[in-house]
């Protein structure tokens, strides 16, 4: 055993602690159980509204599946806003292994929701197991589970990357452990390759926090071992250069990132940014005793008082992206295992390492720290201090596990024990996050999709000709329509220029203004869709129809209410010259969001401007052509054109990702190249001996 091996614990001790077979199944229908348990209208006919889930994500995953459909690799997003690189934005998680199969197999919000059901369980079943290697028995293991699952994620759920990249937490905590008890080829190349996996599922923040805990908990380890030797630094020192090399793995996600970062509202000296977004106020650690009084109640929420509390920085957040809570019985068992420190039952390597842990990432969840970690690599990139309570989470429900077998002294005759003090903490875990959550269940709500008269509207308008102005950005791409304004986490920098300040609400003075609407023709917006009448400014607007809709309805909880098609009197064009009489008309040939042909006829040579987002990767041809692009904005793709009839083709053709593809083939071969060829040596030697 390595010389890292925590100084409680021995050959016969770890041999102790050997899964078996029984155990690994219980678990399994356990975290499996309680996943279908939580979720199972999920996989019925519900969804899920509110948050981000139909703003962001639901979005993001119908061009997937399209692309995804037509055998296409999903780099662009060509309906939101004037267009944005899918693959770089990251969250779709568009090599994320379960996402190229699941969005292949099934419709859009059944492979959403299996997808957030199948995390939940393999969270669980890792978290379990990940508790059984901190010296922590079966039982107590699965309660640790219940606690950091049903603890963090389920307040989260309109944030599906909570979920999806929480699940490699426990995962890499464990292969990292067994990597330091016996270091091995494999066990390395599988960390190096588990962590490139969770980089692949977009939105690295929790990667980032995940890689730190690796880091902290081999430091940890190292310092609590009482046989120290240069071997186990050397051991030791695998955990950062397995990080490292995660990262080449995962470039082919990675670089596009870094490459949209560059040009977008993070970057400049007007950057819009804010790292302490997302903090928990040091009051607000009260809800781990009290949430029930009064933090959860609809009267603070609605207030917003959580933003004036003693200890606040000067940032925005909210109780979801604050939420902390482990359940009142695992808080008292953690309070137990501290009042009996000093009891031998409690490996005190263990319980040393996650108090550590623990308190660290309450402290920087509080955001104090952000006046030096701002200026950080890693760390001035990330947003939301509090998401950092997933590793206090862990922490705790770890804490709760040791105290749990002291108090119990892992005797048999005290499972039904256990087992009560898991139903309350689940029922109380489950009241907690649902007085948090800003998602609700909501019967059938994409199915209806095909009963939506504004998305039959849209179907029946020529492709690229249409472009809407409408409340709840990015909601209109489910109607397969072009929208702003526009929501995204990293999004090109023009998008939050005052181009993109756009009033969306009919009582809004600047609604139908002269400014407005010149804004408007600016990006092609050619409708406007409202939930009141416009009563005012209708010189400007044709109402095209006011009726409930069955999709956007379920979405916006509107029960029977109206909503307002309109369109403008003068609409924008989303293909148009200088001068603006050269062309006599134009036509789509095809179109993809990476691929787009069009058919144009000019009265005489013109420079034509397609209303779309420039961005680096996009080429235009000109009758099979190559021809160069004009110089000017960001808002459109230009080209200068001959007089006659020409076929002009746009592609999306981005080296970066190409080129951050070879760099992940070629350093994933290479490592698994490494265990693998030494092992057919041996075989070799031992077959020519």
């Amino acid at each position: 055993m390595s010389a890292l091996a925590s100084p409680d614990s021995s050959d016969s001790r770890f041999a102790d602690f050997t899964v078996t077979l029984l155990e690994w199944m219980m678990a399994v229908a356990v975290g499996s159980g309680l996943s279908v348990l939580m979720w199972h209208g999920l996989l019925q006919d519900n969804d899920l509204v509110g948050g981000d889930t139909w703003t962001y994500f639901i979005p993001q995953k119908l061009v997937l599946a399209d692309s995804l459909v037509r055998n296409e690799l999903p780099l662009w997003h060509d309906l939101t806003g004037l267009g944005y690189p899918l693959l770089a934005e990251s969250q779709a998680g568009v090599f994320y292994p379960s996402n190229q199969i699941l969005y292949r197999l099934l419709d859009v919000n059944r492979a959403y929701y299996v997808s957030i059901v199948v995390h939940y369980a393999l969270a669980f079943i890792f978290a379990w197991r990940f508790a059984r290697c901190q010296q922590i028995s079966h039982w107590s293991s699965l309660l640790v589970a219940l606690v950091f699952v049903y603890g963090w994620f389920p307040a989260r759920i309109s944030l599906e990357w909570s979920i999806i990249g929480g699940v490699w937490l426990p995962l890499t905590l464990w292969i990292t452990h067994e990597f330091l008890l016996r270091p091995s080829r494999w066990r390395f190349a599988l960390l190096a390759t588990v962590l490139s996996t969770h980089l692949l599922a977009g939105h690295f923040t929790l990667a980032f926090i995940n890689q730190l805990c690796l880091v902290f908990y081999t430091g940890l380890r190292l310092l609590l071992c009482r046989d120290i030797d240069r071997r186990s630094f050397g051991v030791a020192s695998a955990i950062p250069a397995a990080i490292v090399i995660s990262l080449a793995i995962s470039a082919v996600q990675l670089l596009p990132s870094m490459e949209l970062k560059q040009v977008s509202q993070r970057e400049g000296v007007r950057a819009e940014f804010s790292p302490g977004y997302g903090y928990m106020p040091p009051l607000y650690l009260t809800q781990l005793v009290a949430s029930w009084v009064w933090w959860h109640s609809p009267e603070i929420l609605e207030s917003r008082q959580i933003q004036h509390l003693p200890g606040s920085i000067d940032s925005d957040t909210n109780p979801v992206e604050a939420h902390f809570y482990l359940g009142l019985v695992p808080l008292a068992l953690v309070f137990m295992g501290f009042v009996s420190w000093r009891c031998r039952t409690i490996p005190a390597s263990v319980q040393r390492c996650w108090l550590v842990l623990g308190v660290v990432s309450v402290v920087y969840a509080t955001g104090w720290l952000l006046p030096v970690t701002r200026h950080l690599p890693g760390f001035s990139y990330f947003m939301g201090p509090g998401r950092y309570t997933i590793v206090a989470t862990l922490a705790g429900a770890i804490l709760s596990g040791l105290a749990l077998d002291a108090l119990t002294g892992r005797r048999r005759g005290l499972i039904p024990a256990v087992l009560l003090i898991g139903v309350f903490t689940w029922y109380d875990l489950q009241w907690a996050s649902h007085s948090v959550a800003d998602a609700v269940e909501v019967p059938g709500v994409l199915s209806h999709q095909e009963d939506s008269w504004i998305r039959e509207y849209f179907q029946n308008q020529p492709p690229r000709t249409c472009r809407l102005l409408a409340s709840g950005p990015n909601v209109a791409n489910i109607y397969g329509v072009s929208c702003v304004p526009q929501y995204l986490g990293i999004g090109p920098a023009v998008y939050f220029s005052d181009d993109f300040d756009l009033e969306t609400q009919p009582d809004a003075p600047d609604f139908a203004s002269r400014a407005q609407m010149h804004k408007l023709r600016r990006l092609g917006v050619t409708h406007v869709l409202t939930t009141d009448p416009v009563t005012e400014f209708n010189a400007s607007l044709i109402l095209i129809d006011a009726k409930p809709d069955a999709l956007l309805n379920r979405i916006w909880g509107r029960g029977r209410a109206s909503c307002y098609l309109y369109e403008l009197r003068q609409p924008g064009q989303r293909l148009e010259s200088k001068p603006a009489t050269a062309l006599a008309g134009w036509s789509i040939l095809q179109d993809t969001p990476e691929d787009v042909s069009i058919e144009v006829t000019l009265r005489e040579a013109a420079e034509l401007n397609l209303n779309e987002l420039m961005y680096p990767g996009w080429t235009v041809q000109i009758d099979g052509q190559s021809a160069e692009e004009l110089p000017g904005d960001d808002l459109t793709r230009s080209v200068r054109v001959d007089e006659g009839i020409h076929i002009l083709r746009w592609q999306f053709d981005s080296s970066t990702v190409y080129f951050g593809a070879w760099v992940s083939c070629i350093t994933l071969m290479s490592v698994w190249m490494s265990v693998f060829l030494p092992v057919q040596r041996l075989k070799n030697r031992k077959q020519s001996a």
